[in-house]
Parts: structure tokens; sequence; C-alpha cells
């Protein structure tokens, strides 16, 4: 195919779609495909035709979430239940020489006609409008907007917000900044906007926030400048693990003591939550039950001879707090950084 597309002068993913049916690609440019197919003696490769047939039966997962640990959990979830269901897992993921579209392109030309789209690439509308081009079936994880999926799952971001922040109020806090993940995620969004809710019921208005993008790098950043910016802050809510785990970082470098100088809370509950001293006190995302309850609505999806395209299902799973040894009350006297 990338023959076929050097020869014609036109990209692999145009070759693909004149290939499935030429839609959206104009009369000239299919003429060059089917040209450069002709001269070239071209075949499409039988064993994508054949896997095309059984299309149901493989599921792509288009990732491009930053955080590791949430790709591990999800592909768990995802692994567990396709092995149950019969169905195999391709990952794909978007790089700095390919962009998602190209992938899912290979994807679809393959014969893959289930998705499972995690945020933020269930909310890329590049990525919705080739779905739909395609005719494909997916489920969106925690979408920013409901309206555009027949099927989508999402955790309880904004409940266990309110429950984390209302913990360390409860603990004696008052000084709470919050490092916010990625503006694209809708999960984070909600996290942050839970936060805010929780402070501003008990009277709080003032509330330090810094920005991160779910990275074990971002959360270095954040937290330095949280630090500088507010030491009167008691406490730091980090909107996943990985960014948590990076401010007990940052605080044993300034040598601080957590939780007797600082409390440190993270969300998701991934592994690195349990792995460092001390251990994060998070919210633990069902990420590999949310990955496999997709599954199983793209396993029923497949299965439905003529799927009613009008009716939605939308599922919200519930976050448990686990509290560990990051948390507790607040230092009674103001905070001194080192800088070592």
């Amino acid at each position: 195919m990338d023959d076929v597309a050097d020869e014609a002068g036109v990209s692999r993913m145009t070759v693909s779609r004149v290939l499935r049916g030429g839609h959206l690609v104009r009369a000239p440019l299919q003429e060059r495909v089917l040209a450069a197919v002709k001269k070239l003696n071209y075949r499409l490769n039988l064993s994508a035709r054949a896997l095309a047939g059984s299309g149901p039966s493989r599921v792509g997962l288009v990732y491009s979430n930053p955080s590791q640990a949430f790709l591990s959990e999800l592909l768990t979830g995802a692994l567990k239940e396709c092995s149950k269901v019969g169905m195999q897992l391709t990952l794909t993921a978007e790089t700095e020489s390919k962009d998602r579209t190209t992938e899912i392109e290979s994807l679809l030309s393959s014969g893959v006609q289930s998705f499972l789209l995690p945020s933020p690439a269930c909310d890329a509308p590049d990525v919705l409008a080739l779905l739909h081009e395609a005719n494909a079936r997916w489920v969106a994880i925690s979408p920013a907007n409901l309206e555009l999926h027949r099927f989508s799952i999402s955790a309880a971001h904004y409940d266990i917000a309110v429950q984390m922040t209302a913990r360390l109020l409860e603990l004696g806090h008052r000084q709470i900044g919050f490092i916010a993940g990625d503006p694209a995620s809708k999960g984070g969004a909600e996290r942050l906007r839970g936060h805010l809710d929780a402070m501003a019921a008990a009277g709080i208005e003032r509330c330090p926030v810094e920005q991160g993008f779910f990275t074990f790098q971002s959360g270095l950043a954040a937290t330095e400048r949280m630090l500088t910016s507010h030491p009167e802050c008691t406490a730091i809510v980090a909107c996943n693990d990985d960014m948590a785990a990076a401010a007990i970082s940052v605080a044993h470098r300034h040598r601080l003591d957590v939780p007797t100088d600082l409390t440190i809370v993270g969300f998701d509950d991934t592994p690195i939550a349990s792995i460092v001293s001390p251990a994060i006190t998070t919210a633990r995302q069902p990420i590999a039950e949310m990955a496999q309850h997709a599954i199983r609505m793209l396993h029923a999806a497949a299965m439905m001879p003529a799927p009613d395209e009008s009716k939605r299902t939308q599922t919200v799973l519930p976050c448990t707090l686990i509290e560990r040894e990051s948390s507790g009350p607040p230092r009674p006297q103001p905070l001194r950084l080192v800088v070592s």
C-alpha cells in the first residue's frame, strides 16, 4: 500500500480510503490511485481481508494519555476481558512520527471495526469523523461530551474529589493547593471542579491551582511553583498518582517530611501510589474495571445485527478513597523551604 501511495503521489490514508470504496476522495485522486494499483499489480492483503470478515473479534485501543500507569491498568483490564469473550486487542499510540488518524486508518484497512477510545482521543474531532465514516463502533472512556458517543464509560471523578477534599478539611487543613491535570481531560476537569466546590462549601474561596499534565515531570515543575508561590499550603492535591509521587520527590528535595510538614494526595491508585515512600493517600479509579466493562459493551454491540443508533449506553463507576501514609493533620508552624 505504501508503494501504491508513492506511485500515485498521495498519502497511505488516501489509498486506504480508495480501496475501501473511495468515500470522500475526489475522482481525480481515485483515478491516480487505481492507475497505480494496476501498474504495480497490487493485490489486497489476503490475511487482512480474512480478518475483515471477522472484524467484531478485534478491538483497536487508541491511546494518547501520557500516564504510563493509566495505560498499564487499562491494558490489564482490556486484555483480561478480551480473553474471556474471545476478542483480540491491538494497541496503537500517537507518536511524533505518526498521528492517530494514520494509525486508525491502518487498523480499519486490516478489518478492525471496534475501538476503545480513552480520553483525550475520544474527544478528537478527526478521530470521530474517521470512525463515523468507516461505520465503526467504539466505547469512549471519560469523554468530555457524552452526546458524541453511543457508548461511554466514566468514573465518578467529581464525587471522589469532593470526598477527598472533605477528608483533608476534616483533618484540619484549610490551605490546600491543587495540581491540575491535562486541560483536555474531562476527568481532570471534574476532579478540579469537585475540589473547588468542596472548598467553597467550607467557606474557602482562595484555592491555589498549578497546571500539570498528568506526567511525573509536569508534577515536579508544578509542585516547585506551588511551594514557592504558596508556602502557606499545608496540603497538595495532585490530579493523579504520577504527579503526587513527583510532589513527594520535590518535598524530599526540600527536606520536608510527608505528611508532618506537607500532606500530599493523588488520584487513581496506580501501582506507584503504594511503591513510593510514604505510600500515597489516593482515590482509586477503577481503570481496569472500566476497560473490562468497555470490552463487554463492544462485544455485545458486535453481536447485534442491527443496533439502534438512537440509544445510548452511558455508565459511571464509583471511585474509592484509599488512605495511606502521605496524609495527616496540618503542620503547626509556617513552611520553611530548604534548597539543597
